[in-house]
């Protein structure tokens, strides 16, 4: 591992170790580097703010493993392995998500969208949708997917993790099963 990595990677737990007593907003860049032992000037050249800190967090640790080899066949699966690794740091993800959702639910929202133009265009066998038609469903469940996951955030972590991604599956599973039906009928 290079040692820039290993410093963002110090920056980023300090920043996790921070949030445990403070609140986002209230968070400067001396309290993340007070926390790791380091200056100011070390924290600006990896990151540009804590903005950009928490995003570089919130895509390493969770999106980018995710992604890597996710598939029609495994996403609940990842979304189950997000929201353990979310869990896990519980009051860091209560913390940033509500001041700074729109950077999560951004990730999310794009990661899942493009998983279901790829499942929507496998269901349109017969290519009956038009792309715009394809892009505002998947848009729609990506949404869908958002929303839970923002709200399982939001309402504390109650629901355990696997439940959740077992829940989101069986969704899933019932919209594939109407889209069948629908093909079928229009046959």
């Amino acid at each position: 591992m290079s040692d820039s990595l290993i410093t963002k990677r110090a920056i980023a737990e300090a920043l996790k170790q921070v949030c445990k007593e403070k609140p986002f907003d209230k968070i400067s860049i001396s309290d993340i580097t007070a926390v790791c032992g380091l200056n100011r000037q070390t924290f600006y050249y990896h990151y540009q703010d804590k903005y950009e800190l928490l995003s570089w967090i919130y895509y390493n640790e969770n999106f980018a493993a995710i992604a890597d080899d996710i598939s029609l066949d495994n996403w609940n699966e990842k979304i189950h392995e997000l929201l353990s690794n979310m869990k896990q740091e519980k009051n860091f993800y209560v913390n940033t998500i509500k001041e700074q959702e729109h950077t999560f639910e951004s990730y999310l929202y794009e990661m899942t969208k493009a998983l279901f133009s790829e499942a929507i265009e496998l269901l349109d066998e017969k290519g009956k949708l038009t792309f715009e038609e394809r892009d505002f469903d998947a848009g729609f469940y990506a949404y869908g997917l958002c929303g839970v996951i923002m709200d399982w955030v939001k309402e504390g972590m109650k629901m355990e993790p696997k439940e959740v991604s077992k829940r989101l599956k069986s969704l899933a599973r019932a919209t594939e099963r109407i889209g069948y039906i629908r093909s079928q009928a229009e046959l």
